[in-house]
């Protein structure tokens, strides 16, 4: 198993929260909507706070989620490329939570 972890399954898209798979056998839940409030992000980032955007995520080659609806240009080796948005698989990984903080708890007794 890699020591990087990234993104193998996305499992729900909902507004500004994405439930993913990630190679270390979890499910873990990326929650967006607080990030867009912080600055220091590439300005693209912001973009992804209009939900007809944001629900477009998909997985990228190196398992991270990526946005092929925002297109981004970047300069490497003197050369112009368009490449979809992306976000490191890394920070998604510690930033986000687990399943288990998301979900109610479940009893038996009836009320």
């Amino acid at each position: 198993m890699s020591n990087i972890p990234f993104i193998t399954q996305i499992i729900k898209v909902e507004p500004f929260k994405i439930t993913s798979m990630w190679n270390t056998g979890e499910v873990r839940v990326n929650d967006f909507e607080d990030e867009f409030n912080e600055s220091g992000k590439h300005e693209a980032f912001y973009q992804l706070a209009d939900y007809d955007i944001f629900k477009y995520a998909s997985i990228g080659d190196v398992g991270t989620l990526q946005w092929v609806n925002l297109p981004i240009t970047i300069t490497f080796a003197q050369e112009k490329m368009t490449l979809p948005f992306d976000l490191d698989p890394i920070v998604l990984y510690e930033k986000s939570q687990p399943i288990s903080k998301y979900r109610l708890v479940q009893t038996n007794e009836l009320v």
